[in-house]
């Protein structure tokens, strides 16, 4: 036979629970997406620094060698070191002393072959290009739980000069 004291107390591990496990399980989403988002941010801002280096080393040029990089190569080489990214969300401004290109999705640039950097009419000894990517993030916790929040634009910027 079970007492009075023991009925009162059924069910009560079961409360204690949800009321401890659901703000453990958003708060452990939580500390992921923030990592996820800052991966993404450092990602890209490696593969925007690395991206302009290549640009700067085969610009046009190159020391009185003719290795100028197209826009397709440049797009290419900006996918393939912004791992996890994807291409389409990308957004790519390329400025530089001759040539600028606005603000535009990177898999925009895929099949172009415009020689880029273009540094055509420039006397001075060296130019600097600029690369400037930026990624909308959005966080999975707010998907889940119906919330709208806005996307968080992570953006990333490089400037190199182009020696020649």
């Amino acid at each position: 036979m079970t007492s009075i004291r023991a009925l009162r107390r059924r069910g009560t591990a079961m409360v204690e629970f949800t009321l401890a496990a659901v703000p453990m399980i958003f708060a452990t989403m939580s500390v992921v997406w923030i990592g996820l988002g800052m991966w993404e941010y450092h990602t890209l801002a490696m593969a925007v620094g690395q991206t302009t280096r290549y640009a700067a080393v085969h610009g046009a040029g190159c020391a009185g060698q003719t290795c100028a990089i197209t826009l397709d190569q440049l797009a290419k080489t900006l996918a393939g070191r912004a791992v996890g990214i994807p291409a389409h969300q990308i957004s790519v401004t390329l400025t530089s002393s001759a040539k600028s290109y606005s603000s535009a999705l990177l898999d925009s640039y895929y099949g172009n072959t415009t020689a880029w950097p273009s540094l055509a009419g420039n006397t001075a000894v060296t130019t600097n290009i600029t690369i400037t990517a930026t990624y909308s993030f959005s966080s999975g916790i707010a998907m889940l739980g119906g919330v709208n929040v806005g996307a968080l634009n992570l953006g990333a910027t490089s400037t190199q000069p182009v020696l020649y």
